[in-house]
């Protein structure tokens, strides 16, 4: 029988015009000898900054009979834009491990799913930022059921405890009635206030529970550099570099880095990272200052922006000062760790809750990493299970349609208006 090949996707740039592709290829060139010239500077850096930091060796041998569990979240990449719609799709799943066996294939309660759908007005960033928040409410919430029935030695979450806290001001005030959303967890919760508050509560209740860490992938924090920066008060000194891509290069496989071996006990990886963001802003509050005093005052400013920052996303608007300061305690005391469990990948970061053994928990996820991803095994399963494909969002959106054209109480020409593609020339 003749061998048929399989058909390959054609590239994105084989789809341009020759001029764009000529054009695009000498960009890259250009690019290319840019970046090498930026790593070369970068080298002499790393060197000394090896010196400087602490790295530690993962130690212990976990105990084999533990039970861990895994929760992730996933949304839909992009919206549905129809004409009179904006759709999107998320789902959760947990997984439970005894060893290398998975004991919750058969549980019916391990993965649910939710759509979210608004009017094709207003900003469609809103839209976005509550399907991610709806998410997030059902991968929490999953996860308690999880620890609850299967008493979970250790579960894992994907993604940081409070890496729902961005933008969550901009729509604590919005009602979803007025919005005009429809949605599987709408009903339950009224508005943006409401979402938020449940979902930190539920991220509390995780974080307390002496069993939970939490594995970060997009790591947008500076505190390495924002330290150098306070050494020298320059922002030359910065490697301009987010922490995981400097620990890249600088950690051995089978360490660890702590970030409170970098601050101490009285100022977070947060107030760090923050200070090279504000820095210009910073720098011109304490100018007349000199030394050590100038570091304590500007850690004190960022503390303060930090603080206001923290409590308007997560705090509820009635709170007691009392309720805000530990609101603002709770995110900022969070301990963040940086883990190399494999030589061919980063280091994963990983979020510890409250009581959590972290030597336990290293070394469980050196035994069980993945090479290819530096990660643990159960973290690249959940992932893999229940990411979602870009087109969903839109193939659910055709199965809505669908539906509606065979109602025969609905006139077919106002629904399929509805429902036709707000871009005419590309599929939304």
């Amino acid at each position: 029988m003749p061998h048929v090949a399989e058909p390959s996707e054609e590239s994105a740039f084989s789809k341009l015009p020759p001029k764009l592709q000529e054009s695009f290829f000498e960009l890259a060139e250009y690019a290319s000898k840019r970046i090498s010239e930026n790593l070369k500077a970068e080298e002499s850096k790393l060197a000394g900054l090896r010196k400087l930091l602490c790295f530690r060796k993962i130690l212990g041998d976990f105990d084999d009979s533990i039970r861990v569990g895994v929760v992730d979240g996933s949304i839909s990449p992009r919206l549905s834009e129809r004409i009179g719609f904006r759709i999107g799709v998320y789902a959760a799943s947990y997984m439970v491990f005894d060893g290398n066996e998975i004991i919750s294939d058969e549980d019916d309660e391990a993965m649910e799913a939710g759509y979210i759908m608004s009017p094709q007005t207003g900003s469609p960033l809103h839209t976005k930022k509550i399907l991610a928040l709806l998410s997030t409410l059902l991968e929490r919430r999953l996860a308690l059921r999880c620890m609850k029935k299967y008493g979970v030695d250790l579960m894992i979450i994907d993604g940081s405890f409070y890496g729902f806290r961005a933008r969550c001001s901009e729509i604590k005030g919005k009602r979803f009635a007025e919005l005009g959303l429809e949605g599987t967890e709408i009903d339950g919760v009224k508005s943006g206030e409401e979402l938020v508050n449940e979902i930190y509560a539920m991220s509390r209740e995780l974080k307390r529970s002496g069993k939970a860490v939490a594995v970060i992938k997009r790591i947008r924090t500076s505190a390495i550099d924002g330290w150098l920066i306070s050494r020298s008060w320059r922002l030359d000194e910065a490697l301009n570099r987010n922490d995981k891509a400097i620990l890249r290069a600088l950690m051995k496989s089978g360490e660890y880095f702590d970030y409170d071996d970098l601050t101490g006990s009285k100022w977070r990886f947060l107030h760090y990272s923050a200070l090279k963001g504000w820095f210009h802003e910073v720098e011109g509050k304490v100018k007349n200052l000199s030394g050590l005093e100038r570091v304590e005052k500007a850690l004190e400013y960022v503390d303060g922006k930090l603080r206001l920052q923290i409590v308007t996303d997560l705090a509820p608007s009635n709170a007691s000062e009392v309720e805000k300061e530990a609101v603002f305690k709770d995110v900022i005391g969070t301990k963040r760790v940086y883990a190399r469990l494999s030589r061919y990948a980063p280091p994963a970061c990983i979020e510890f809750g409250t009581g959590v053994d972290v030597d336990l928990v290293l070394s469980y996820f050196m035994k069980w990493s993945n090479p290819a991803t530096g990660l643990p095994f159960p973290l690249d399963l959940i992932d893999a299970h229940i990411t979602l494909d870009r087109r969903l969002a839109i193939e659910f959106a055709d199965e809505v349609e669908a539906r509606l054209l065979l109602n025969p109480d609905l006139d077919v020409d106002n629904t399929y208006g509805e429902f036709e593609s707000i871009n005419p020339q590309k599929m939304e």
